[in-house]
């Protein structure tokens, strides 16, 4: 389905490097928080100067594109003011949207002047002094009722609207459905449409027939403003552009950017379920809050839904123009009750609302602790969201009026006018009376654009590979006496039970309230049968079935292992010049050897499609995924940048098979290479009924993202060439605890397939989502790359280092004075390891003589330091760090007031040891610094330094390895100018775990191909995956 708007999915993974994009907590040089304000950026960006936008962790409502063209795509960006100028310090050109000479919110400030319609929720003559009056009005059909308060004190009022309101129960026999808007502060059109289908119903009783029967028949309630506190306080126009609620998160007693909860991300259900659906982080636009459902705003609405047990809420936001319904935890999660809304809300050719967009509700980007996914599994309501249209579509509507769509401050800015208000919400009304209707049979909706519920959906495949095959039915649950029927080789028909799927692992459990899926087995079929399916029901007494489907049982069934060959040979990245798998045969044959019997399903033989997680992978207590030499997965037609649906059927189909017990092994010299890219490959969903995608822009395609190298198979962030040496050669692997503790082996060696021209080492997801915080993506990474010098993330020697943390806008320093009276020389030796944003962000050694300003900084002996002040000082970080003047000319030439510049940034590729020259101090003290320094946005993992040693004369003057204390070293916090940094050098232990493999307790996923190892290796690493595996 398509996109209008390119949503976040926050990222790691940078080019090759692990860069961790943070959401800007500190203000730019002479800005203080208070300064700090939402605002609109706007700018034409290359697809990945969009990914580093996207980094930052902004809702998908915030990230508006235009039509691509010469590569660059016009975007319009909500955010602070302090986010944005990081961006633009970064070199991404975006620039503060004007209109008529106006940013947003002077615009608003205008607009508000001019402003007719639009109302304030509190004071007199406003909304909730309206909807009050207008309930008071009509006592035989409506009733005001205040359901909570918000966290300022304000009543979120409501106004039922049925036959006898006043006196009939909360939870009466009369169908429910609610209309609540306004969520997110900023989205006027919200309340204004609720406020008018409210009027509608009312002045429409008794007068229009369709009207008055859904008012006596059905218990309707109306919510015009969730967030009172938020929404009052966008009529200030320095606020306009306010989201969430006004908590004072950091209790500091103002207003800032830090503040607010997103009332939209704090209900329970899967609250912080990761830290991408939602955010910790205070001043990000999806905090979640405190603890799940903290918010008194969240309370309310929660408790009067589990009271009211409405069979509809309809929850409308701006400024999206989509119609989300069903799963948004995850990717991509269909579920049975879908069909609902299908029906309900049609699809992309006829949607419900003209020009608006159906979508499952993670088909692009995910949240949790949202309202549907609570509203749906706590309490059983069928729960959609409406996007609401943007300004501009609505300044377009007439040639002839006052609105222009290049005049609107951002998307959020519904014209204030009269015409156009009343056009949006008439666009929206048919759907509204729909919805309300379809509460008395909400499995047979009302549907607007035709469209009725099925009753029986067979899951139809091609291929089994088992005697014994389960298939399944999604169902309508209202239906009696459901069967499956089928046929072998056209024989007599045979008749079997099914039984409820109730989900497994971690999905499949949700969106049941009216359909299910249903499952039940062929029995006794053997190799080259072919065999007809079908399900039977009765429906009030008349036979329903479904469609047939025929699948044919594989001659290669019977093995405990599955070999999934997708090496994609028939493919264009590489072309290979074969039509069947180069390398099934090396891992059948070591599968062998380690004890199991195997069976191949080759992606390329079976017509370049996914094998089905039921008809082939349920078979297998485990599957090896090998890709062998592919790159991409893409067609001979596609160009770079692009992928072919197939790379997303064939991670759909191994997730829904892990979900359900299995157990992977995946292994690839490239495997997860698009998806770890993180949305740098785009795709088309909509294969076959579209072609392939062959533009790299959303839309018509949508980006491959990493979430199933993160949340399924333990890989944060995929390096990669992470496990290459500097002359092009893979590292040997070796095993460092569980099934693999002791293992070793390399690559390309004799009787391999000497095929390993790249690699990928992954940063495990438990070193960012904690275990004892997120259980359910407990991670190891218990298999490594044999580097010179250790791991880059471990301690070099011991179980300790020091460690700068991340964190933007700092300066770090390790300090110490060291004393070399009497002394001909000195030298300071340490070990680092380092990654860190390149030509942005440097570690360096500072020097001075005790007492002086003669500051410097000192080049390190063995030649890992440079003389390039890269990209941030032309981007103007010396005014962040007033220090980097003595370092740095304002030309940015590598002299300043009193030193010299000598610095290392990017990635260190594991530990170096550096070597300090001291001599020009002997006789003297001076005073040293490993410094760390940042600058705005883009954050790399940081410093590590170990085994530091001073020496003098001949003598050792201090050493240590940090691992009982700093060993004389001081944390010294920033020098005079820069601001204090969220964190600071520390003592740590192991920071982050990497690895050439990484591990779940279903899944082992490397960073090589096995083919390239040596045989007795190769049989030994898959007998051990196995173990891990199987036990």
């Amino acid at each position: 389905m398509r996109r209008r708007v390119t949503s976040f999915i926050a990222a790691l993974t940078l080019g090759t490097g692990v860069l961790a994009a943070v959401p800007t907590t500190s203000a730019l040089a002479g800005q203080t928080r208070d300064d700090d304000r939402i605002e609109v950026f706007t700018g034409q960006l290359t697809v990945d100067q969009l990914k580093k936008v996207r980094d930052l962790g902004l809702d998908h409502e915030d990230i508006a594109l235009g039509k691509a063209a010469g590569g660059k795509a016009p975007v319009e960006v909500v955010m602070s003011r302090a986010q944005g100028e990081a961006l633009r310090a970064k070199g991404i050109p975006l620039q503060v949207k004007k209109v008529k000479g106006q940013t947003a919110g002077q615009r608003a400030k205008t607009l508000a002047e001019q402003g007719k319609v639009f109302r304030p929720y509190s004071g007199a003559g406003n909304l909730r002094e309206e909807i009050v009056k207008a309930a008071a009005d009509h006592p035989g059909i409506a009733k005001a009722v205040d359901i909570g308060t918000s966290l300022k004190g304000q009543p979120i009022t409501a106004v039922r609207v049925t036959k006898g309101a006043r006196s009939y129960p909360t939870r009466g026999p009369r169908p429910a459905v609610v209309f609540q808007a306004n969520q997110h502060a900023r989205e006027w059109i919200t309340p204004e449409n609720i406020r008018r289908q409210l009027h509608h119903f009312l002045d429409n009783y008794g007068k229009n027939a369709e009207i008055t029967k859904i008012v006596d028949t059905t218990d309707l309630w109306f919510i015009p403003v969730i967030n009172p506190d938020g929404y009052d306080l966008t009529f200030d126009p320095a606020h306009r552009m306010w989201r969430k609620n006004l908590r004072d998160n950091d209790g500091d007693g103002r207003l800032t950017t830090a503040d607010g909860v997103d009332i939209n991300r704090n209900f329970p259900y899967k609250w912080g379920y990761d830290n991408e659906g939602s955010s910790p982080s205070f001043d990000s636009a999806t905090y979640r809050g405190p603890a799940p459902g903290s918010e008194p705003e969240t309370k309310a609405q929660d408790a009067f839904i589990a009271k009211l047990r409405p069979k509809f809420l309809v929850n409308y936001h701006s400024a999206a123009e989509l119609l989300l319904y069903g799963v948004g935890w995850q990717q991509q999660t269909p579920s049975p009750d879908d069909h609902v809304f299908e029906a309900l809300l049609g699809d992309d050719e006829k949607p419900a609302v003209a020009g608006y967009d159906p979508d499952l509700g993670a088909e692009l980007y995910i949240t949790n602790g949202d309202t549907d996914g609570h509203m749906g599994e706590r309490h059983g309501v069928l729960s959609t969201t409406p996007e609401m249209s943007t300004c501009q579509t609505a300044s377009a509507v007439d040639p002839d009026d006052q609105w222009r769509p290049e005049d609107c401050a951002s998307v959020f800015h519904f014209p204030d006018d009269e015409k156009l208000i009343q056009q949006e919400f008439a666009k929206n009304l048919p759907l509204a009376i729909a919805t309300a209707k379809s509460a008395h049979t909400p499995d047979q909706p009302v549907s607007v654009v035709g469209k009725t519920t099925p009753d029986l959906v067979a899951d139809a495949f091609e291929v089994s590979h088992g005697r014994n095959q389960p298939v399944a039915v999604t169902a309508r649950k209202s239906l009696t006496a459901l069967t499956l029927r089928y046929s072998v080789n056209g024989g007599r028909t045979k008749t079997a039970s099914v039984r409820e799927w109730k989900g497994g692992e971690r999905y499949g459990n949700e969106g049941r309230h009216y359909y299910g899926e249903y499952r039940g087995t062929v029995r006794d079929t053997k190799p080259g049968d072919k065999v007809e399916v079908w399900f039977e029901a009765r429906k009030k007494g008349a036979k329903v079935s479904s469609q047939k489907f025929t699948y044919s049982v594989s001659k290669d069934i019977g093995g405990k292992v599955l070999v999934l060959a997708a090496e994609d040979v028939t493919g264009a990245s590489p072309s290979q010049g074969v039509t069947e798998a180069k390398y099934a045969g090396t891992y059948a044959a070591a599968l062998k050897k380690a004890g199991y019997a195997s069976d191949v399903y080759d992606v390329d033989r079976n017509g370049r499609k996914a094998p089905h997680h039921l008809g082939v992978l349920s078979h297998y207590k485990a599957v090896v995924w090998e890709t062998g030499d592919d790159v991409v997965t893409r067609d001979a037609a596609q160009p770079a940048g692009t992928a072919a649906k197939l790379a997303f059927d064939l991670e759909l189909t191994v997730r829904d098979y892990l979900n359900e017990g299995g157990k992977l092994l995946l292994t690839g010299k490239n495997a997860g290479l698009a998806q770890g890219a993180d949305g740098v490959y785009f795709y088309e969903p909509q294969v076959p009924a579209q072609p392939e995608c062959s533009v790299r822009t959303d839309p018509p395609c949508l980006p491959m993202f990493n979430d199933f190298l993160q949340y399924y198979l333990g890989a944060y962030s995929y390096v990669s060439d992470g496990g290459t040496g500097q002359d092009g050669k893979p590292y040997p692997v070796k095993g460092s605890g569980g099934a693999f503790n002791g293992f070793q082996g390399a690559l390309n060696g004799a009787g391999s397939a000497n095929n390993q021209d790249h690699t990928a080492s992954f940063l495990s997801t438990s070193s960012f989502l904690p275990k004892d915080k997120f259980p359910q993506f407990a991670t190891e990474a218990p298999i490594k790359w044999d580097r010179p010098g250790g791991a880059p993330y471990d301690p070099r020697t011991g179980e300790w280092y020091a460690y700068s943390g991340q964190a933007d806008v700092s300066f770090k320093r390790l300090t110490r004075t060291v004393d070399l009276t009497g002394k001909t020389g000195g030298e300071l030796t340490f070990h680092t390891s380092y990654e860190t944003e390149l030509d942005w962000d440097f570690m360096f050694v500072e020097a001075r003589t005790e007492g002086q300003d003669d500051w410097t900084t000192l080049p390190d002996a063995n030649g890992h330091t440079q003389q390039s002040t890269g990209e941030s000082c032309a981007s103007g970080w010396r005014a962040l760090h007033p220090r980097l003047n003595h370092y740095q000319g304002q030309d940015c030439s590598p002299k300043g007031t009193t030193g010299t510049w000598h610095a290392a940034g990017g990635k260190s590729n594991g530990y170096q040891q550096w070597s300090i020259d001291l001599s020009a101090y002997a006789g003297k003290k001076v005073e040293l610094s490993i410094s760390y320094a940042s600058d705005w946005g883009t954050q790399g993992l940081g410093v590590f330094v170990d085994d530091a040693k001073i020496t003098a004369g001949g003598e050792t003057i201090s050493e240590t390895s940090f691992e009982t204390d700093l060993g004389g070293w001081t944390v010294a916090g920033p020098p005079e100018g820069s601001a204090p940094a969220a964190n600071d050098w520390s003592r740590s232990q192991r920071a982050f775990e990497e690895g050439a493999g990484v591990v779940t307790k279903d899944t082992v996923y490397v960073g090589f191909g096995a083919e390239g190892l040596a045989p007795a290796a190769r049989d030994e690493f898959v007998k051990r995956a196995m173990r891990h595996l199987l036990g």
